[in-house]
Formats: C-alpha cells, sequence, structure tokens
C-alpha cells in the first residue's frame, strides 16, 4: 500500500512518543530526506555529490618528434547538468621517451575544449612533467587530477596534449605505449560533481 506525502504530513509519524515529522513540500528526483537538526523533523537534500562519470581510453600509439604540443587521441566529452558544478579530471597516460643521449622527458598538456587547464613545468629547453638525466629513454604513467570549474551546461571535451623534453639528437616521445613497443591504454576520466 503506498503513501502520499500529504497523508504523511496531516498526520506525523509517532515513534516511542515522539513525532516525526516531514516536509510539506514535494520532493524532487534524486533528493532524500534527512535530519534538518531540529528534533522530530526531516528535510529534503539532494543526493550524492557525484553525479555522472565518463570515461575515455584510447591504445592508438602517437609518436611526436616536435616541440609543438601535439594531441595524443586520448579525450573524453561531458556535459554537465549545472553551470555551478565541477569536473573531476583524472589521466592515466602511457609514454616512453627516447634520444641518443642522456638526458631526455616529455610535458603533458590538458585541456578542456581550448582552455589549458594543465600546462607542464618549463626551462629553457623545453617543457616537461617527467625527466630523466641519466637515461635515453623510459617507460613511464603520467597521472594526474584536476578540479575544472567551467561554468557551463555545453558539452565539453577534455584532452591530452603532449611533446618531448628535446628533439635535439633524435629525441621523441610516444604515447598510449608499453615495454617493448607494445601498445598500451591510457585512460581519461571526467566526473561531475554537484556544486
Amino acid at each position: 500500500m503506498s503513501q502520499t506525502k500529504t497523508q504523511l504530513v496531516a498526520s506525523p509519524l509517532n515513534l516511542n512518543g515522539a513525532d516525526l515529522t516531514f516536509p510539506s513540500a514535494q520532493g524532487s528526483a534524486g533528493q532524500y530526506l534527512r535530519n534538518s537538526g531540529t528534533a522530530g523533523t526531516l528535510e529534503f537534500a539532494n543526493g550524492g555529490k557525484i553525479l555522472q562519470v565518463v570515461q575515455g581510453s584510447t591504445s592508438t600509439q602517437v609518436a611526436v618528434a616536435t616541440t609543438t604540443f601535439t594531441d595524443t587521441s586520448l579525450t573524453a566529452s561531458i556535459t554537465p547538468s549545472s553551470s555551478s558544478n565541477k569536473i573531476l579530471v583524472i589521466v592515466d597516460q602511457m609514454f616512453q621517451t627516447t634520444k641518443t643521449t642522456a638526458g631526455q622527458g616529455m610535458g603533458i598538456r590538458v585541456l578542456r575544449d581550448s582552455t589549458t587547464i594543465h600546462d607542464p613545468v618549463r626551462d629553457s629547453t623545453g617543457a616537461f612533467d617527467n625527466y630523466v638525466n641519466s637515461s635515453t629513454g623510459f617507460y613511464g604513467r603520467f597521472t594526474i587530477t584536476k578540479l575544472d570549474s567551467p561554468s557551463s551546461t555545453s558539452s565539453l571535451t577534455y584532452k591530452t596534449q603532449g611533446r618531448p623534453y628535446t628533439t635535439a639528437n633524435t629525441g621523441k616521445v610516444f604515447f598510449n605505449i608499453a615495454g617493448t613497443q607494445a601498445n598500451a591504454t591510457s585512460y581519461i576520466t571526467l566526473i561531475e560533481v554537484a556544486a
């Protein structure tokens, strides 16, 4: 047997001699009842803070031998339900650097549409998130978490771009790659968080 909110409001529930008063207004989808801070009175509250999760992945190898930031093929899109909500961006990207002499690294830029939300550290030679001075090349996993405030309800595309620290001595970087030149899967996860 179902009972409407109106019936519950008109006749408060009595538990062990204490009245439990329900809200007089009707709640909306995704809300739940919580204690209002006043003894015996309930109120509506929003549901969980995580509203949606989108994940993109790629195992397409991308080689970059230029100091220009280049798309790595890792991308995902999300449409926020409110302009006040935030997007938690989690990147997990495989890479390999190469160079004929010691000292190489790579840098990854994270963008929302055309807006950069993460830019790597730079010095006079180039950009780098990872760098090894004693090696001609190395494999690694770039991970970063950024909380973005896009102030939008339009579809948003997040992606990564990368470049080698230096292109001297045939320096380059491969993305979405594992050991022995095998393809590896990289991921980007977008989580809409309620304000």
